[in-house]
C-alpha cells in the first residue's frame, strides 16, 4: 500500500512539474568554423603547420547579443605541425564576446585541452593536459555571419605517461567564419501534430 501511495505521489508531482514547465524559451548560439596557421614550440621553417577546428557555443543570457557564453566538445581536425599530428579536444570552453565599435567586436575565452601527439603510427604521451586562452577580434558581416581572427596558444601543463615529443605547446592563429542563430524554442505535447508545408490553408 505504501509503495502504491509513493508511486501515485511521484506521478502527481511529475504532472505538476510538467504543467508548470515553460513551453516557450529562447536560445542564442553561434558556431565557429576555422582554419588555423600553427607555429610549434620553435619558430622554424620546418615546425609550422595548419589545422581545422569547429565548436558550438551558447550564451548564458539569450536576450542580449553579447556577454558570457559556454561550449562543449570543440575538435581539431587534421591538425599537423612539423610532422607531428596534434590530436586535441576542448571538452568545455567559457568566454565573453561583444560588439564594441560598430560592427567590430572582441572575443575572449579559455578552455582546458586534452589530447596526444602522433608521429606516423606512434602515439606519444597517453594524455596531454593543457590550457588554451583565446583572444580574438571580429567583424559582423550581418545578423547571421561574423568573420573573426583569433590568437590561441596552447600551453601544455603535464602529460599522463608515455614518451615526450615536440610541439606539446604550440600557437594557433585562426581565421573563423562564425554562424549566429537566435531561436525561439516551443515545446509541444507528445501527440501534437505539425502542419505540413504545402497543405491546404498553409503556406
Amino acid at each position: 500500500m505504501k509503495r502504491n501511495t509513493l508511486i501515485i505521489t511521484l506521478c502527481l508531482f511529475a504532472a505538476a512539474l510538467q504543467a508548470q514547465e515553460n513551453r516557450v524559451s529562447y536560445s542564442r548560439t553561434f558556431t565557429k568554423l576555422g582554419g588555423s596557421f600553427t607555429v610549434g614550440d620553435s619558430f622554424t621553417a620546418d615546425n609550422l603547420g595548419y589545422g581545422l577546428t569547429t565548436m558550438k557555443y551558447k550564451f548564458f543570457d539569450p536576450f542580449t547579443p553579447g556577454g558570457l557564453y559556454f561550449g562543449f566538445c570543440g575538435t581539431d581536425i587534421h591538425h599537423t605541425v612539423g610532422g607531428v599530428t596534434i590530436d586535441d579536444v576542448k571538452p568545455v570552453s567559457i568566454g565573453w564576446r561583444k560588439e564594441a565599435l560598430g560592427p567590430f567586436g572582441f572575443d575572449l575565452g579559455l578552455s582546458p585541452v586534452l589530447g596526444s601527439r602522433i608521429i606516423g603510427d606512434t602515439i606519444f604521451g597517453n594524455l596531454y593536459l593543457g590550457i588554451k586562452p583565446m583572444i580574438g577580434t571580429y567583424f559582423a558581416v550581418n545578423g547571421n555571419i561574423d568573420i573573426e581572427l583569433a590568437y590561441e596558444p596552447v600551453i601544455n601543463l603535464f602529460n599522463f605517461g608515455g614518451s615526450d615529443v615536440r610541439n606539446e605547446t604550440y600557437h594557433d592563429l585562426t581565421l573563423y567564419v562564425v554562424l549566429k542563430k537566435f531561436s525561439l524554442i516551443k515545446k509541444l505535447g507528445w501527440n501534437a501534430t505539425v502542419p505540413q508545408e504545402g497543405a491546404e490553408g498553409n503556406p
